[in-house]
């Protein structure tokens, strides 16, 4: 059988033929509910369409009443009539006393309503007609049938005619008929309905008209809390705190969220400028505990730093070798964010940026060497940019290295900073310090795990002996302009550079 969702109306096609008439109006009606119509009009339609139903079926059953008592009047009228003149010509018709009888049709025909009159003796023949009379055998169908009214139209009149025995001494006599004009009664009847139709609609017109006067009356503070709630990012609520009630109760609720908000985005904003946007999103989402520690991770630590920076700040103002660095590490953060790399924090003239933490990476070595070539490639672009200008020109070093490390959060429990700590930073950070100008190194094992460009265009250097080290550690050096070519470089730098121009 299909399975069928609690949160949603739609009927599987195996099971819409067994759902019935309810089930497809509820379903209408959360489709309705859930739509995107403005609440206003949603109201309008719903008062509108249940005054149009209950005025309707008012409407409804005061024609039928007034139908039914009209056809009550006249058969009651009829009746009282026909059962009259069966008793005043029970005696003449026994006597054959055809004057007394003739006399007394013609005075109760003389009546606008009364079309004609007959009487019939105990055999249904007729023995005295006045008027009109109904077509057809009418004498054998009251005999037969026993029916003691029928309507008839002769294309001249429209008519009901009864029937009523003439009883004389428990005697039946013979019968009596009268035919009554309906022409009258049904044009009175239909002026009555028209006035009841005409006012039923005029009354269902200005119950529409009430119903969208007053939904949209109802639905008017609805849509200043909507106007509130798109005002949160828009400062824009100092128009819609006039009410005094409830509504302007919630209102006000509203303004204290939207400068909370407000507060909380710059808040967010400051906190991301400091820290790198993937550590503050683990933070304010919660994913990062708030306690001094973390976990063992794997993955790889990019070290650079400016060749000869301190002859370059000696010569230079303060303010021109910062303006300097931002310009610098500007670029360079764009480098490692397209690369899917982490700014873990600045150090004077050095950064240093992580791939696998906070979130993992399988990849974090490929796109740690991609990012050191960036670097340097970037680099010689800038300063080609820079020079023409006057502006100082800086050469890089890179140290590269991927292992474990401890990913998480270091310092005290009053300030604190997430942050890798381990011997592959350790040995990142060394080799920074042995690399050649516009050179990158990196450790031997990195190679295992794949490279960007061909294998040939990274040299063996070796064993290399780091400072504080025991061990020494395999070192393979970078061909930095060969793996630019290999892999089209030239097409992210101007997709950074175009970047850091917006």
């Amino acid at each position: 059988m299909p399975s069928h969702h609690s949160d949603s109306v739609f009927i599987p096609a195996g099971t819409r033929h067994r759902a019935g008439p309810g089930a497809m109006l509820r379903a209408m009606w959360r489709r309705y509910e859930n739509s995107s119509i403005p609440l206003g009009l949603k109201w309008s339609v719903s008062i509108a369409a249940l005054i149009v139903l209950a005025m309707g079926v008012l409407g409804f059953y005061l024609i039928q009443q007034q139908e039914a008592g009209y056809r009550s009047q006249v058969d009651r009228f009829s009746q009282v009539i026909v059962e009259q003149l069966a008793r005043v010509s029970g005696e003449p018709l026994m006597a054959a006393d055809t004057l007394a009888l003739q006399i007394l049709l013609q005075r109760h025909s003389q009546s606008e309503l009364v079309l004609g009159a007959a009487l019939n003796d105990a055999d249904g023949v007729p023995v005295m007609i006045a008027g009109v009379t109904p077509p057809g055998d009418y004498a054998r169908r009251f005999r037969l049938t026993g029916e003691h009214s029928w309507d008839w139209d002769n294309g001249e009149y429209q008519a009901v005619t009864y029937v009523s025995p003439v009883v004389y001494q428990d005697v039946t006599a013979g019968y009596v008929t009268l035919s009554i004009d309906r022409s009258p009664l049904e044009n009175d009847l239909q002026q009555t309905l028209r006035f009841l139709m005409v006012s039923t609609a005029l009354l269902i017109f200005a119950g529409v008209i009430l119903a969208s006067v007053l939904a949209h009356r109802l639905s008017r503070p609805i849509a200043r809390l909507a106007r509130a709630g798109e005002a949160l990012d828009e400062r824009a609520l100092d128009g819609v705190l006039e009410r005094r009630d409830e509504i302007g109760q919630v209102l006000e609720t509203f303004q204290h969220l939207a400068d909370g908000a407000r507060r909380k985005h710059v808040v967010e904003a400051a906190f991301s400028r400091y820290v790198s946007p993937q550590v503050a999103q683990r933070v304010l989402e919660g994913d990062s505990p708030n306690a001094l520690g973390g976990d063992c991770v794997t993955g790889s630590v990019l070290f650079c730093d400016i060749v000869g920076f301190t002859e370059l700040s000696e010569t230079r103002e303060p303010g021109e070798v910062a303006a300097l660095l931002n310009d610098y590490f500007g670029y360079l953060a764009l480098a490692a964010e397209s690369c899917g790399g982490t700014v873990d924090k600045f150090i004077g003239d050095a950064i240093m940026i992580v791939f696998g933490a906070p979130r993992a990476d399988p990849h974090h070595g490929l796109h740690a060497l991609t990012c050191g070539m960036l670097i340097q490639q970037l680099t010689v672009r800038v300063n080609r940019i820079r020079k023409p200008l006057g502006l100082a020109t800086v050469r890089l070093r890179v140290g590269i290295s991927s292992g474990p490390m401890l990913a998480g959060n270091l310092g005290s429990a009053d300030r604190m900073q997430y942050t890798v700590v381990g011997d592959t930073v350790n040995v990142a950070a060394r080799l920074c310090g042995l690399a050649e100008p516009g050179g990158v190194l990196l450790t031997g094992a990195m190679l295992a795990g794949g490279q960007p460009g061909s294998l040939e265009h990274y040299r063996d250097m070796g064993p290399a002996r780091l400072k504080g080290r025991r061990r020494d550690v395999e070192v393979c050096a970078m061909d930095v302009d060969a793996v630019a070519h290999d892999v089209n470089a030239d097409l992210l730098i101007e997709q950074i550079l175009s970047t850091a121009g917006d």
